[in-house]
């Protein structure tokens, strides 16, 4: 089964583990890059907001996802939902795809989220196989 791992990171936890989530499973590693980044503060003002919105962004370029059957979505936890890029990652499923939800935090949880998040997913013709929280202690 080809397996992607997509992922933003703000600040690089996200990468660290979505690297290693790839070597670990032989998957393709894939960075989803907004066309406007953030940085600490853009994150608190405009992207927790549009986090608890489930809002998308645009990205710089978006990953072609078509030919996986298998895909681990990674984000940052923000004011309790994945950053915005990942809904647009999201937005990017094939239909059919089997799909992983890890979500990294040094504070906070995903958990008030996670009912969203899967009806998300479903709502692309996915099938959610997996969903947890990864603790960073950054």
């Amino acid at each position: 089964m080809k397996t992607a791992v997509v992922y933003f990171s703000l600040g690089g936890a996200t990468r660290s583990f979505a690297r290693a989530e790839a070597n670990a499973r032989g998957a393709d590693l894939l960075e989803a890059v907004p066309a406007k980044k953030y940085n600490v503060m853009t994150a608190f003002t405009r992207g927790c907001p549009a986090a608890i919105r489930q809002k998308s962004v645009p990205l710089q370029h978006a990953p072609d996802l078509s030919s996986y059957a298998r895909i681990v979505l990674m984000a940052p936890v923000w004011a309790g939902f994945p950053a915005p890029p990942f809904n647009s990652m999201a937005d990017l499923l094939p239909v059919g795809a089997e799909v992983e939800v890890l979500l990294v935090s040094a504070s906070g949880s995903s958990e008030k989220s996670h009912g969203k998040v899967r009806t998300l997913i479903q709502g692309k013709g996915c099938k959610v196989v997996a969903q947890r929280d990864i603790r960073s202690h950054q």
